[in-house]
């Protein structure tokens, strides 16, 4: 298994932008702006995945027998490690949504009872939480957002309103999906534990992409924490993670029942049957490749990056920015001010018209604005953001 080295020396970290572009698989002549929707996988990670697929094939029964179990248990410790938790509260998942319909389809709720989240919460988890509320008889309640959003004060606001008597369980975004807006977790964490209310944080955008300190966020009232490997992380897309607290793992049962179920928590979601499980394996590959650059040089690069493109993006197409720098991560959401009613057909037009002037960014509507969403990872650049605008204006002016 791959081993995390100590940190690179500063002569031996790999360049940001184009320098580090030839290290990732992608295209010719596409401006890649969405590694935010589906990851993207480097070079030396996909190499060690298929190193590893080759290994499983010389002897399947003996893999997946034998290695495969300690195998999981030293990757959850690796991951864990790297966010300040213990690798025997940490499991593997297909995705973020196994996760957490792990974790919703769980939790006992009864009549009258009430979950809060977000009003901007990912659609998937949506449809999950409106699925268990409606089938227990509990209500689902809706924390407003404003949009644009000023500063944090705004989301502790909007959640306190939101909270009751009859709340059981909140679920927080670590970084919201369509609008990116980095939460302020530890005072919205804070404001429900002072109620007993569990917490559970969907960071499918989070580690990665902001620091993220499980330790901490167990301290303040976290119960669970789900985390996305293939976003932010880089490994290959199939890698979800559900952390959960010791307290809360007794009645934890995975998506997927298999033959493990009753012999405790890591082993009734370590064995989900027969699987793929090469990219959970590839995360201390991952995490060795974001090494080569460190955590602090990627953090400072990317948010960097995206809150100077989020103001090229919105000078260049006459509108305002909807989230302050203190609130945003590697990503930005800008409206795109096109005329007529906002639509996901028009949202789909609009993506496909960037898309055929070589550019990948994220598209979609959200409260009756056309969004469009731009990452910035490793590879990016300035330049890439103002072909994105230069292409905007184009297009509107179409």
């Amino acid at each position: 298994m791959t081993r995390i080295e100590s940190v690179p020396s500063q002569a031996a970290r790999p360049n940001f932008g184009t320098g580090a572009r030839q290290l990732f698989p992608l295209a010719a002549g596409i401006t890649y702006l969405n590694h935010g929707g589906y990851g993207l996988c480097s070079r030396p990670v996909m190499e060690a995945a298929e190193a590893l697929r080759r290994h499983v094939e010389a002897n399947p029964t003996l893999f997946l027998r034998e290695e495969l179990p300690l195998r999981l248990r030293q990757t959850a410790g690796i991951l864990a490690a790297h966010l300040n938790a213990k690798g025997e509260d940490m499991v593997f998942t297909g995705n973020a949504s196994d996760a957490i319909n792990a974790v919703l389809r769980s939790f006992v709720l009864m009549p009258g009872d009430e979950v809060v989240t977000t009003s901007h919460a990912y659609g998937a988890v949506r449809r999950t939480l409106e699925f268990v509320t409606e089938r227990a008889g509990a209500r689902l309640v809706y924390a407003d957002l404003p949009y644009p959003i000023a500063d944090k004060n705004q989301a502790l606001d909007a959640l306190q309103r939101a909270l009751s008597a009859r709340t059981r369980l909140a679920v927080l975004d670590h970084v919201t999906s369509q609008t990116a807006i980095r939460l302020p977790l530890g005072r919205m964490v804070a404001t429900c534990a002072e109620r007993g209310i569990k917490v559970m944080i969907d960071g499918a955008h989070g580690p990665g992409q902001v620091p993220v300190d499980l330790g901490a966020l167990e301290e303040l009232g976290v119960h669970y924490y789900i985390g996305s490997g293939h976003k932010w992380l880089g490994t290959p897309r199939g890698t979800g993670f559900l952390w959960t607290a010791q307290r809360r793992q007794a009645g934890l049962r995975p998506t997927i029942i298999s033959h493990f179920i009753d012999d405790g928590y890591t082993a009734a979601f370590d064995w989900p049957g027969t699987r793929d499980f090469t990219p959970w394996l590839c995360l201390p590959e991952a995490l060795a490749f974001r090494a080569r650059f460190t955590e602090p040089a990627i953090d400072s690069y990317c948010r960097s990056l995206a809150m100077e493109g989020a103001g090229i993006l919105a000078e260049a197409w006459g509108v305002k920015r909807m989230v302050p720098n203190a609130m945003m991560g590697f990503m930005t959401s800008v409206p795109f001010p096109i005329a007529g009613k906002r639509s996901a057909q028009q949202a789909e037009a609009v993506w496909r018209a960037f898309r055929d002037r070589g550019l990948e960014p994220a598209v979609h509507v959200f409260e009756g604005r056309v969004l469009v969403r731009a990452s910035a990872f490793v590879y990016s650049t300035l330049a890439d953001f103002e072909a994105l605008a230069a292409a905007g204006k184009e297009i509107l002016a179409g």
